[in-house]
């Protein structure tokens, strides 16, 4: 895409949009889906079709918002999951709700593009590749990272022992399975059914 002010004008007010549709669902009911004590997130889809219409950066920065509505809700006391793993340590949980957001942003842009580059013509193809990415990623970058830093910590070792998870994978897999079959399949099928559409009528 040739790269003159009028163009910049068009992706900052795209990039708007999406920004706009990441803040109405994180803080409407529209982007969680209650599953025990973790939230089955549709903010992955926004990200998703953000980093697949417009690269990397938008990924990005639509993760860091994600992530950032995470954090927020956190310090609200809204997550309990997530004011547990704050109190333990704020930076600790401020780089996995928000690091681990902006990681599956950019990554599930670049899955996008890999596909489409390594099957030139099958866009809905790498359209689902990201879409399944994304939520793929955020479990993968989330849970990893919750392990790494806060495995020894009482509230989650109350949880491990709750499900029964004598490791680190064993919790892992025990605390995300329902979440995780949820948030790929929806996150695959809409994010490709919106994104193919746009990017022929935006004509990216």
């Amino acid at each position: 895409m040739e790269n003159t002010p009028r163009t910049a004008t068009r992706r900052m007010t795209r990039l708007a949009l999406l920004t706009a549709v990441q803040l109405v669902m994180a803080f409407t009911p529209l982007g969680l889906v209650p599953l025990g004590p973790i939230n089955a997130s549709l903010l992955t889809i926004p990200v998703a079709i953000g980093g697949m219409l417009l690269g990397p950066g938008a990924g990005a920065w639509l993760g860091l918002v994600f992530g950032l509505c995470s954090f927020f809700d956190a310090l609200q006391g809204k997550s309990a999951m997530g004011a547990a793993l704050f109190a333990a340590s704020p930076v600790g949980y401020f780089v996995m709700a928000v690091g681990a957001r902006v990681a599956m942003g950019v990554c599930a842009a670049l899955v996008f593009r890999a596909v489409l580059k390594l099957l030139p013509g099958h866009e809905k193809t790498a359209a689902a590749a990201g879409g399944f990415a994304a939520p793929f990623l955020n479990t993968v970058f989330y849970m990893g990272l919750m392990v790494l830093l806060f495995f020894g910590t009482p509230y989650v070792q109350q949880l491990a022992a709750q499900k029964g998870a004598a490791g680190p994978l064993a919790f892992v897999v025990a605390m995300v399975g329902v979440q995780a079959v949820v948030e790929w399949a929806v996150g695959c099928f809409v994010s490709a059914a919106v994104t193919v559409p746009l990017r022929r009528a935006l004509k990216l």
